[in-house]
C-alpha cells in the first residue's frame, strides 16, 4: 500500500485482480489482463523485477500469465503457453532451471512445459503437467518432493501420475488424484501428513478420500471433501485445526460444514462457506 505501516483493517492495494498469493514477506497479484504485479522483500531476487530493491508498492513483473505462486522467498508463474518462469532464492534448486545456489532476480524457464498448475513450498516446487503427471524440484531433506530419495533435485523429477491437484508446504507435499483419493510425503512432525503416524515419508502415501480441494500449511493441512466438510491435521497448538482444541491431530478430523474454499497460514485457517461468510 506504499508503506511499511502494518494494517489491522484491510487496505485497498490494486484493482483488476484475478489471483493473488503470499509468500513469507512477499506478494503476487496477476491481474486479469495476465499481468503480475509484486510487492514485498526481493532480498534474493523473488519479486523477479531484476533488483533485490524491496519494493512497498507493486510493480510490473511479466506478462501472459494464467498462475502465480510464492514460496518462502522465491516464486513461480505459470504462463499461458504453459511454460513456467520462476525467480528468487535457488540455493537447492527450487527455480527448477538445472542450477544450485544461483539467486534469480529476474524469472528464467523451468525445465519442463507443459504444465497446467504449479506450488511453491518452503525451499521446493511443484508441477502438475497436463497429462496429469508431478514433477518437483528443489529442497528434498524431509522426502518432500515424494521421489523416494532425500536428495535435492535441481531440475524437475516425476514424482506421481494421475493427479488433478498439488500443494506445497513447509517441508511436506499434499497431491489430489482424479478419483479423489489425497496423498502426502514429506515431514511427518506433529502428524501434519494425517497418515495416522509421526513417520516422515520419502514417497507418498494415501490419506482420504472423497476429497476435492486441499492445502497444506506449514504444520498442518486442511482437506476440502466433495460433501462440502472440511478435514484437518497437524500441529494444533494454536487452534489452526478448528476442532475446538490445541490437541496436535496424526489423522484428519472434520471441522466444518458447507465449505467451499480453504486456506492455510503458519498457524493459521480461513474457511469460505457456501453462504459467502468467512470464518
Amino acid at each position: 500500500d506504499g508503506t511499511t505501516t502494518n494494517r489491522l483493517t484491510p487496505v485497498q492495494v490494486m484493482t483488476d485482480i484475478q489471483a493473488i498469493s503470499a509468500g513469507y514477506s512477499h506478494s503476487l497479484f496477476l491481474k486479469t489482463d495476465g499481468n503480475v504485479w509484486a510487492s514485498g522483500s526481493n532480498d534474493y531476487g523473488q519479486l523477479g523485477d531484476g533488483s533485490s530493491t524491496a519494493r512497498s508498492t507493486p510493480i510490473q513483473v511479466l506478462t501472459s500469465v494464467q498462475a502465480i505462486a510464492a514460496g518462502q522467498s522465491h516464486s513461480l508463474f505459470l504462463k499461458t503457453d504453459g511454460s513456467v518462469r520462476a525467480c528468487g532464492y535457488n540455493y537447492y534448486g527450487q527455480l527448477g532451471d538445472g542450477t544450485a545456489t544461483t539467486r534469480r532476480s529476474s524469472p528464467v524457464q523451468v525445465l519442463i512445459t507443459s504444465i497446467q498448475a504449479i506450488g511453491a513450498g518452503d525451499r521446493h516446487s511443484l508441477f502438475l503437467k497436463i497429462d496429469g503427471s508431478v514433477w518437483a524440484s528443489g529442497n528434498n531433506a524431509n522426502g518432500q518432493l515424494g521421489d523416494g530419495t532425500t536428495t535435492s533435485r535441481l531440475a524437475p523429477v516425476q514424482v506421481m501420475n494421475g493427479v488433478q491437484a498439488i500443494s506445497a508446504g513447509y517441508s511436506h507435499s499434499l497431491f489430489l488424484k482424479s478419483d479423489g483419493s489425497v496423498w502426502a510425503c514429506g515431514s511427518n512432525f506433529s502428524g501434519r501428513l494425517g497418515d495416522g503416524t509421526t513417520t516422515q515419508r520419502n514417497t507418498p502415501v494415501q490419506v482420504l478420500t472423497g476429497v476435492q480441494s486441499i492445502v497444506a500449511g506449514i504444520t498442518h493441512n486442511l482437506f476440502l471433501k466433495t460433501d462440502g466438510s472440511v478435514w484437518s491435521c497437524g500441529f494444533n497448538s494454536s487452534g489452526q485445526l478448528g476442532d475446538g482444541t490445541n490437541t496436535t491431530r496424526l489423522s484428519p478430523v472434520q471441522v466444518l460444514s458447507n465449505v467451499q474454499a480453504i486456506a492455510a497460514g503458519e498457524s493459521h485457517s480461513l474457511f469460505l462457506k457456501t453462504d459467502g461468510s468467512a470464518w
